[in-house]
C-alpha cells in the first residue's frame, strides 16, 4: 500500500491586477496598450517553484527562507503573467528518510525551479532549532545562503527574485525535470532522521 507521508502544500499566484489612470491623448494610446497586455496575458508556459525542507514549523532557516520565497513569488507573479508564464508554488515538507531519498534532498531547506537546484554549492552549518526536534539534541546542520559576498541563515530575497527572473528568461531551457532519487541520504541527513523526536502527528496533506 503506497502511503505517502510527506506535506505539500501548493499554491498558484494570479496575477494582480491593478486599476491605472485614464488617458485623454487623441490617439487612444491607453487602447493600444491595454491591447497589447490583453495579448500577452495568455499562460502558456509553467514555473515550479519548490521549498523542499525537514520542518516548516520550527527551523530557524526553514521558515523564513519559506517566507521569502512565497515572497518573491507573489512580488514576480504579474510580471510572469504578462510574459504567459504560471508561477505555481509549492512546499514538501519531508518528514522520512525514505520521502528524503525519493525527492533527492541533499540538504534542508532547497529551492527549485522546475526540478533544479538554485544553489549548486551546498553550505551548511549548525541549526540550533533543528536539533531541539531530535530526541537527544543531535547537531543538526541547514543550508546556509552565500549571496554577493556575505552569509545569510535564511535565502535572501534578492537572490530568489534574481534566481526566479533569471529562470522565467530562461523558461524555455528549462523542462521541468524530476530530480534523481537517493540510494543513501548525506551523512547529516541521516543522522537527523535517526534521532528524529516521535510526535505521533500525521500528515494533513498528501
Amino acid at each position: 500500500m503506497n502511503n505517502k507521508k510527506n506535506k505539500e502544500i501548493q499554491t498558484t499566484f494570479l496575477p494582480i491586477i491593478q486599476a491605472g489612470a485614464s488617458c485623454s491623448s487623441v490617439d487612444s494610446c491607453c487602447d493600444n496598450i491595454q491591447t497589447d497586455l490583453a495579448d500577452t496575458s495568455v499562460i502558456t508556459k509553467t514555473l515550479q517553484v519548490d521549498l523542499l525542507v525537514i520542518d516548516l514549523e520550527t527551523c530557524a532557516r526553514c521558515v523564513p527562507t519559506g517566507d521569502q520565497l512565497q515572497t518573491a513569488a507573489k512580488l514576480l507573479s504579474p510580471v510572469a503573467h504578462a510574459m504567459g508564464i504560471e508561477l505555481k508554488y509549492r512546499a514538501i515538507v519531508v518528514q522520512t528518510p525514505e520521502e528524503a531519498k525519493k525527492h533527492g534532498l541533499l540538504s534542508s531547506p532547497t529551492i527549485r525551479l522546475n526540478g533544479r537546484d538554485i544553489a549548486q554549492d551546498i553550505h551548511e552549518s549548525v541549526c540550533e532549532s533543528c536539533g531541539d526536534l531530535t530526541e537527544n539534541n543531535t547537531v543538526v546542520d541547514c543550508r546556509e545562503w552565500h549571496y554577493r559576498g556575505k552569509i545569510f541563515s535564511a535565502a535572501p530575497l534578492p537572490l530568489l527574485l534574481e534566481a526566479i527572473m533569471g529562470a522565467m528568461l530562461k523558461i524555455d531551457e528549462m523542462p521541468f525535470v524530476n530530480p534523481t532519487p537517493l540510494d543513501d541520504l548525506p551523512e547529516n541527513l541521516q543522522r537527523y532522521f535517526d534521532n528524529k523526536k516521535r510526535t505521533g502527528r500525521s500528515s494533513c496533506c498528501s
